[in-house]
């Protein structure tokens, strides 16, 4: 028997499993956590909502949804659709469905499609349905400066919430990224700071990847960030053994901005942006938590920084994506219409 079946049978028989030896047991309990670990937790989440939608959608139609005859699941594609569901996530919720159906031990819906009716489905609702990509607008250093400057005082927000506009902008963090930060990631150097990211969106299998931020002549990120760390006593913390290596940097405030210990969300961030864009006289449907990634590539663009840095810097796996800011920041520049427009 292979080990996948045997996966399987423990999965679903466990309770009647008491011949095997204990060891075996145990063994197999192992491979289902390796297994699990080979998607992203967020990912899991997701597909245990997306298969709990469509068993909704089968039971409220009377049919079964395992295993789900092709028919039914593109059915379903087109229902979503019509609600206004993306195609994006439509896709997901297909994937999550033929996933349920090996996880069971059946063949997958796409698998049994012999006519191809998912496929086709799928394809007209990307062609239909395809909304357009809204980008946000960077906040590139003269937008972040202003930014900036509509945080006023000396309070623990105030010097906390400069920090974070400063490094995520400096760092070409994602807000994920910032919200995730413990103080152990930071190294100070005699240049700037290096800062270690241990998993991110783009590195699954946490192998980690290391971001230099310099001292700065402008924005001045590490000045920022120290007074963060200094008003809020997290200076030398990084040095301490044990559980201090891995208290988090940007921490939750309450409502009178007392200090916690527990790290601030990820819409923090985004909710950072909008407010100090609404400050400083800037439309906040305009901008998000990604406009500092954004904005550091607008800006390393526009001064003609090297592509293959900027691509290191914010860890993109694709020089095409970082292409895309340089087309975009040297639109004007040689115009092909200069000399007679």
């Amino acid at each position: 028997m292979g080990s996948a079946r045997l996966i399987a049978m423990a999965r679903d028989l466990l309770p009647l499993s008491i011949n095997l030896p204990a060891d075996l047991l145990a063994e197999i309990g192992g491979a289902r956590e390796t297994l699990a670990a080979a998607k992203a937790s967020s990912t899991q989440k997701a597909y245990a909502s997306d298969w709990e939608r469509f068993c909704a959608f089968c039971d409220a139609r009377n049919v079964e949804a395992l295993p789900a005859h092709p028919d039914i699941v593109a059915l379903f594609a087109h229902v979503e659709a019509e609600a206004g569901i993306a195609p994006v996530t439509i896709g997901r919720r297909v994937a999550a469905i033929n996933h349920h159906h090996k996880e069971a031990d059946f063949a997958s819906p796409t698998a049994r499609d012999a006519a191809g009716i998912i496929a086709q489905m799928m394809a007209g609702v990307r062609r239909r349905y395809a909304r357009k990509k809204v980008q946000k607008a960077p906040a590139e250093a003269d937008v972040l400066k202003a930014m900036l400057a509509t945080i006023k005082g000396n309070g623990l927000r105030a010097v906390r919430d400069r920090a974070i506009l400063a490094i995520g902008m400096a760092g070409a963090f994602r807000r994920s990224e910032l919200a995730a930060m413990q103080l152990g990631d930071l190294v100070f150097t005699a240049k700037g700071v290096r800062i270690t990211i241990p998993k991110s969106k783009r590195d699954q299998e946490a192998l980690g990847q290391v971001v230099a931020i310099p001292e700065g002549r402008v924005i001045q990120p590490i000045r920022l960030l120290k007074a963060w760390m200094s008003v809020a006593a997290l200076d030398g913390a990084d040095r301490k053994a044990g559980e201090a290596q891995q208290a988090p940097l940007f921490r939750r405030l309450t409502r009178l901005d007392g200090l916690t210990d527990q790290p601030m969300t990820d819409k923090t961030v985004a909710r950072l942006v909008k407010a100090c864009a609404t400050a400083a006289s800037l439309d906040p449907a305009l901008y998000s938590g990604h406009s500092l990634r954004a904005g550091f590539l607008t800006e390393a663009a526009s001064q003609r920084a090297n592509l293959f840095k900027m691509k290191d810097h914010s860890r993109h796996k694709s020089l095409d994506t970082v292409a895309d800011y340089v087309r975009d920041a040297a639109m004007f520049d040689d115009h092909a219409g200069d000399k007679f427009l």
